[in-house]
Parts: structure tokens; C-alpha cells; sequence
């Protein structure tokens, strides 16, 4: 049976050791005094004449009386037979936190014994007193550097590699003891030795992340519990099978020179958009590798500002310390590295370094959105770089994430809709039902719908779309929307193309063919007021997609390379949010490119050319609306899926639309006559909409129904804005 079945089992065994050498020493001293030496009966209070005789007689020198020889010939026989009891725990399966400290620094004898010395005070407060005493300092109740190399090694010489293992840079300075002075005016003999906090926690097992790390480390142990993830066994394996070799711990293969052998740094850079399952994946590594996880969120590590060197160091003694594979998260918005500031990358760089040489299985992860060139990591020389990247799952993998999600609470044809629609990747996904659930729970209490679930997919996407662009909110549907047969049908199949997407692209194999332009681009043409914009809202009404409408003044920059920037963040948002980009007026952006006349035009040739490749690779819902169709460049409507006129509506369209823009509330007057107005003001739906409203302020101002008096004043007020010549007669017999 093992000796030891507990962490502090073993320690107690340590400082037995150290108690006996610890009770020779006062042992000696109390002999003394009992022989009439009364200056050691104040012994850490005063200093007198005996004293310095006492020292003057060089009592340790050759030939003198040392208390400590017998014992020191004990210790050694006492620390074998403690091997011999933790070669038996570990067999059965004991962790001892001592032991593992000091295998994963490397520690030697000397040093480990400093470790329990100083470990000592920590768990019983009767050795303060006696280090004070043996101090001959009242006031340094902690051991010191003098009785650390007076008593811990094994032979007199052995006092200069004691300090050696407590100067300046060594392993016990820089990782496990507290940065001390010495006292004020007194040699670095006295200085005091002290365990650093999470030193203490760590062997006693009370703290499980130093908590100087809490705001920006998170820790995952290697036993917790992980949700499954789209990632098969064979890729983990294969990931780390690759950082295994990294580290010199293949398996020998045929062809590889034995310098293979040696360690470099694994470095994996797994890519993806938000939600996509970076940081799962970085957890499940960890898991197969049988290592914990300190994921470092890199906002938080710059928010340290002066500290994040300090931080730097404790992250490196903690990933030693439990044997961790480290983690480092960017922020949502990705920077370069100069915009996170080039000073924190050196500082990690130079951390890696040292974390390469101190851990025994190191590992490095870098989880970002968009790949990073490797001069813009702080990958440290000779690390083995390998990219990972995760893509949104495809449609039959989200309908199983969905119903997951679901947990059995949606029915199967609103799921499948949902898998469709909204290429989200899991953790959307999972927010996504999470806040519809919650809402659902705050309210009555109902089952979900699949409006439930498209508001909360439109609250829980978090995207900067607001700051290039305008949101509009869908009011209108079909009934309102007055087109002549083809057009309306060809918006229909619009629709039905993008509900059908994903079968046609992926269940059907197009999508391997055709890799290039699976997004739905529609171009909307046609005069001022004939209902693009309507249409736009209608589009995104029936697919149940946000619509946000571009704003050319926060897009268009006239600093080389800024429209450009603005443009790829807009479609980057646009596709991890889901969203229908609506440029209106689209000719400003879309329009001929010119012959190449001064560099004006060729930048300008350069942003088309951009928007061009853009549109082709958007995967998701693009209109573009423009009056002038034939100002728009042959490119651009070579790669439209869908070209709509807007015609000029006739007198049956426009009395449709008059009668779509009276609400059921407005009071009406019994001889409001639409079908006269619709035949004798040709204008388009736009400028129908301002006389509707401007006869309702004029009714409402009266305090009359809405009748043909307000109509025709608002027609003649409306005709004049649009520069046209009123002919009384037009509106007889009401004029």
C-alpha cells in the first residue's frame, strides 16, 4: 500500500526534515546559553560584546563544532526512503503539487529543500518565531538567505551553489519566491525569503489561476466537461499529432533526419468568424493533448498598459506551472499589430521564448478572425507555424445545430427554414435560441415561432453595419407593392432563389461547380419614386432579413485606399450578421469606369474594380437601386442574378396606390373621387405619397374628413415642386 494518500502527506514528510535540522540548531544554541552564555537568552533583541566575540571565534570555521553534520548525513538517508514512498503514490495514481513543482522547474535538491524551508512558515506560525530567533532579528520571522545556505546543503562547499539558486535570475528569484529587499542597511544575507502567493496556493491546493491573471486568462482544465463540436476525432488527432512533432515527440519515421527530434514551438493559428468555434476547438486540443487550456484574451492583456510585462511573466510561471497550452483570443475587431501596439507583440514574443525553454509540452494557439501574415504574430524564431481555419457549417450541419439548440421546442419545417436562411455558425446559432427562449419565457409563456427566432437572431448578431449604414425596418408587404406582372414575378423568384440557396448550391453539388457568385445580386431600375426602396423593404420582409441601406458619405473616402476598407468591412459584417445591403442611388459606386485620364480616375477605376470582385463573392442578399441603369458599368450587370424595371405606373397603378396609402383610421369623405386623380396626376409613387400626406395635414388642420378640396391643393403644391405647368381645366369639375 502507498505511504502517502494526500498532497500533504508528503509535504509534512519534507518538513519533518527541516524540523529536525531546525531543532539541532536551537538545540545548540540553548546548550550554550545553559552554560552560562546569558547574551543568547536575549538572542534577536540585543547585540553585546559576547556577540561579537562569539562571531570573532569563527565558531563555523575548520575544526569547529557543526550541529549540523550528523544531521545533514540524516537528511540524505531520510529523502531516499521518501523517494521510495512517492515512486509508490505516483504508481497508484497521487498527485503531489510539491513534486510537480519541482519537476516542472526543474529543480534541483538544494533548491527544492529551499522550497519547503520557506514553505515552512505558510502552514504552521510556530516557525516565526524560531527563524527570528535563529535570525538574531526579532523583526525577520521568515527565513533568510544566511540560514537558507547555512543549513540546506550537504557539504560546506556547497554554500556557493546556494547562492547561485537564490541570486539574481535564477529559477527560485524569477518564479516561485516574492521580489524582496534587504533589510534597510543590512547585507543581501538578510534578505528575507518568501513564497509568492500563488506559489502557496498552488502546493496547498487552494487557488486553481493565480488570481493577479483573473481579468484577462481564462483557465479550462483538462477533466471539464466540453459540448461536442463539428470537428471529427481524426482532425484533432491529426492537429495533435502535428504539435507533437513540433515538439520532438513523434514517432520515428523513415526519412527524418535525428535533428527532427528537437523541440521547437508549436504555433496554430485557428481562423474563423465569430461563433465559429475557435475557442472549443483550442479547449478540445487541449483535452487530447491531456493539458489545460489558459486562453488570454489579448483586450484584456493591453487594458494591463504597464503592467502587461508583469502580467506576461506570471503567465509564463502559470503555464509551467500547471503544464498549460496557452491561448491568446483577439479582440472582435481584429488590428494589425502596430494598431494593438507593437510594444505588447515584442513583449509576447520575448514571453514565448522563455516559455519554450522552461515548459516540458509547450504550445502556443492564436485564435483570430481573419489570418494573420506570420510577420504579424509574435511568433518567436524557429516556431512551427500551422493555420487552421473554420468556415460557417453548411446547411445540413446547421439544421442539426439548430435542432440541438431547439432542444425539441421548434417543429422540424421552421428549422430546416431557419438552417437555410441565416448562415450562422454554432455559437450564433446557440445564442441565437438561448435569447428566444428567454424572451419566450418573459412573455406568455408560448412556443416558439419562427418570428421569435428571427428577432432574436437580429438582436443577438452584434455588427457595425450602423456606423456605414442606415437601417430600415420593413413596414410594407406584397399588397403594397404596385408592379405590372413580370417585374413582380421576377421578384418573387428573387426570393425563391434565396430560400432554395443552399439545396441547389450544396445538396445539389452546384456550389462545387460554380464557386464564385452564390449570393443574390439584384439590380432595381427605373425612375425616381416607382418603389425600389419599397421593394428593398418587401424583399427583406418576406426572407425575414435585416435591411440596412448604404450611406455613400461614410463609405466613399477621399483618402486613397479608405473606400476600400470601409467597403470590406461592410460585406464582412454584412455576411456574419445575414444582412440585405440596399445601395441605393448605386450608380455613385457602381457606375462606368472612365478611360484613365490622371490619377483621379484611376483610383476611382480601382474602387470599381474592388466592388466588382466584392459583389461576386458576397454570399449573401445585394440590391442596388439607380434611375439611370445605362450609367452603370457592363460588369456590374453581367453579374446581377436578377435586373427589375420599375416602370412609370399607369392610372390603374396609381389608383392602386392611392388607395394602398389611405389608412383604415383616416376619415374619408364620401365624394373623394381616386380614380379622377389617379387619371389626371401622372406622377409615380413617390410623389403620390406626398400629396396623400400633404391633404391629410390640410384635412387634419380644418378638422374635415380627406376630400377632394385637400387632394387637388395638395396635387397643384406637389405638380409646382416637380416644375410642371397647371392647367386649371385638368381638375374640373373639382376645382
Amino acid at each position: 500500500m502507498p505511504k502517502y494518500y494526500n498532497r500533504l502527506q508528503y509535504i509534512q514528510d519534507q518538513l519533518s526534515i527541516t524540523e529536525r535540522g531546525i531543532r539541532l540548531l536551537l538545540h545548540h544554541f540553548e546548550s550554550r546559553e545553559t552554560a552560562g552564555d546569558s547574551s543568547l537568552a536575549l538572542r534577536g533583541l540585543v547585540i553585546t560584546p559576547a556577540d561579537i566575540e562569539r562571531t570573532l571565534e569563527m565558531e563555523h570555521g575548520p575544526g569547529s563544532y557543526d550541529p549540523l553534520e550528523e544531521f545533514r548525513l540524516e537528511r540524505i538517508q531520510a529523502e531516499r526512503m521518501i523517494a521510495e514512498a512517492v515512486a509508490e503514490s505516483l504508481e497508484a495514481g497521487l498527485k503531489l503539487p510539491l513534486l510537480q513543482l519541482a519537476q516542472r522547474f526543474k529543480l534541483s535538491v538544494w533548491e527544492l529543500r529551499c522550497v519547503v524551508l520557506v514553505l515552512a512558515a505558510e502552514i504552521d506560525s510556530r516557525w516565526e518565531s524560531w527563524f527570528g530567533y535563529l535570525n538574531d532579528d526579532v523583526t525577520l520571522r521568515m527565513p533568510t538567505a544566511e540560514l537558507a545556505l547555512s543549513m540546506l546543503g550537504d557539504r560546506p562547499e556547497d554554500e556557493v551553489s546556494g547562492r547561485f539558486f537564490i541570486g539574481e535570475g535564477s529559477v527560485l528569484r524569477r518564479y516561485l519566491l516574492q521580489q524582496t529587499d534587504s533589510p534597510p542597511g543590512r547585507s543581501s544575507l538578510r534578505q528575507i525569503l518568501k513564497l509568492d502567493a500563488r506559489i502557496v496556493g498552488y502546493l496547498l491546493e487552494t487557488e486553481l489561476l493565480d488570481k493577479r491573471l483573473s481579468d484577462c486568462v481564462v483557465l479550462t482544465e483538462a477533466g471539464d466537461t466540453l459540448p461536442p463540436m463539428l470537428v471529427g476525432n481524426e482532425r484533432l488527432e491529426g492537429l495533435a499529432a502535428a504539435v507533437r512533432r513540433d515538439r520532438g515527440q513523434g514517432e520515428e519515421d523513415e526519412g527524418i533526419p535525428d535533428s527532427y527530434d528537437e523541440q521547437t514551438l508549436p504555433f496554430l493559428q485557428i481562423t474563423g468568424p465569430q461563433g465559429a468555434g475557435k475557442k472549443l476547438l483550442a479547449r478540445h486540443l487541449a483535452r487530447v493533448l491531456k493539458q489545460p487550456l489558459l486562453l488570454v484574451r489579448l483586450d484584456g492583456l493591453l487594458a494591463s498598459g504597464e503592467k502587461v510585462r508583469e502580467k506576461l511573466q506570471l503567465l509564463i510561471r502559470e503555464a509551467v506551472l500547471i503544464g498549460a497550452v496557452i491561448a491568446f483570443e483577439e479582440a472582435k475587431t481584429a488590428k494589425t499589430d502596430e494598431e494593438q501596439g507593437s510594444g505588447m507583440f515584442r513583449e509576447i514574443r520575448q514571453m514565448l521564448d522563455e516559455y519554450r525553454v522552461m515548459a516540458d509540452e509547450p504550445a502556443v494557439l492564436w485564435l483570430t478572425r481573419e489570418e494573420r501574415r506570420s510577420e504579424q504574430l509574435p511568433l518567436p524564431e524557429g516556431a512551427g507555424l500551422l493555420n487552421i481555419a473554420l468556415t460557417v457549417p453548411d446547411a445540413d450541419q446547421r439544421l442539426l445545430l439548430w435542432t440541438q439548440a431547439a432542444h425539441g421546442g421548434v417543429d422540424m419545417p421552421v428549422l430546416a427554414e431557419l438552417a437555410d436562411k441565416y448562415k450562422f455558425t454554432p455559437g450564433q446559432i446557440e445564442g441565437t435560441m438561448r435569447q428566444a427562449r428567454r424572451k419566450a419565457a418573459l412573455g406568455s409563456g408560448r412556443s416558439l415561432t419562427l418570428r421569435d427566432i428571427d428577432e432574436a437572431s437580429r438582436n443577438h448578431v452584434s455588427h457595425r453595419l450602423s456606423e456605414l449604414s442606415d437601417l430600415l425596418k420593413p413596414s410594407r408587404g406584397w399588397d403594397d407593392l404596385v408592379l405590372p406582372e413580370e417585374p413582380f414575378a421576377l421578384l418573387k423568384e428573387a426570393c425563391s432563389r434565396y430560400r432554395n440557396g443552399e439545396t441547389v448550391y450544396s445538396r445539389w453539388g452546384f456550389g462545387q461547380k460554380l464557386p464564385y457568385g452564390r449570393g443574390l445580386s439584384m439590380l432595381f431600375a427605373g425612375p425616381p419614386g416607382t418603389g425600389k426602396t419599397m421593394a428593398a423593404e418587401v424583399v427583406a420582409k418576406e426572407l425575414g432579413l435585416e435591411l440596412y441601406r448604404i450611406d455613400l458619405s461614410r463609405v466613399v473616402s477621399k483618402y486613397i485606399g479608405e473606400t476600400e476598407k470601409n467597403l470590406r468591412e461592410l460585406f464582412a459584417e454584412a455576411e456574419n450578421s445575414g444582412s440585405i445591403l440596399f445601395f441605393d442611388e448605386g450608380d455613385a459606386l457602381f457606375g462606368k469606369r472612365t478611360e484613365v485620364k490622371d490619377s483621379h480616375d484611376r483610383y476611382a477605376n480601382m474602387e470599381a474594380a474592388y466592388l466588382l470582385q466584392r459583389i461576386e463573392a458576397f454570399d449573401g442578399v445585394s440590391i442596388l437601386a439607380t434611375n439611370l441603369q445605362q450609367n452603370m458599368d457592363e460588369a456590374f450587370m453581367r453579374r446581377m442574378q436578377t435586373i427589375i424595371q420599375f416602370p412609370f405606373p399607369d392610372k390603374e397603378g396609381r389608383e392602386h396606390i392611392f388607395r394602398g396609402l389611405l389608412p383604415k383610421e383616416a376619415p374619408l369623405d364620401p365624394g373623394l373621387d381616386l380614380p379622377f386623380l389617379a387619371d389626371r396626376i401622372e406622377v409615380s409613387g413617390g410623389h403620390i405619397k406626398n400629396i396623400v400626406l400633404s391633404a391629410a395635414f390640410l384635412a387634419a388642420g380644418e378638422g374635415m374628413p380627406i376630400g377632394m378640396r385637400h387632394m387637388i391643393r395638395a396635387s397643384r403644391q406637389e405638380l409646382q415642386k416637380m416644375g410642371k405647368i397647371i392647367v386649371k381645366e385638368s381638375f374640373e369639375p373639382y376645382l
